[in-house]
């Protein structure tokens, strides 16, 4: 009898502990990002080249709101209580005569929105030594 009141107990402290887990996980993740390495990588993966092979001109994290009062966006009061913060990473590098921009989503690492031009460019480690810039 003392086995199984223990048993029983023993059982729903476990089931609690699990269920405690499966609430608390996915709260703790939806408030974390991302890091700058990861960001990266996924930048990298996605134009298909490395990282020694690109020089990264910015990386920085924005959110919405910073993104829209650098734009002088009138925000409604309703559309500040609808909608929640996304954070995003703001990539840019280049790779030979090509400049990559990327936005990513901080929370998840998709992508939002990606740019990539292709013009005269100028590497500077790529000039004779006998060649100054002004």
């Amino acid at each position: 009898m003392r086995k199984s009141i223990f048993s029983k107990s023993l059982g729903a402290l476990i089931i609690s502990f699990a269920m405690l887990i499966v609430m608390c996980v996915p709260a703790m993740a939806a408030g974390s990002i991302i890091t700058e390495a990861q960001a990266k990588k996924i930048v990298l993966k996605d134009a298909g080249l490395k990282e020694k092979q690109v020089i990264f001109l910015n990386v920085e994290t924005v959110t919405d709101e910073e993104e829209k009062a650098d734009k002088d966006i009138a925000k409604d009061k309703e559309d500040k209580e609808d909608k929640d913060s996304v954070t995003k990473y703001e990539l840019t590098f280049y790779h030979e005569n090509t400049a990559y921009e990327y936005t990513l989503d901080a929370a998840t690492g998709e992508i939002l929105d990606s740019d990539k031009d292709t013009e005269f460019y100028l590497n500077p480690g790529a000039l004779p030594s006998s060649i100054t810039l002004p």
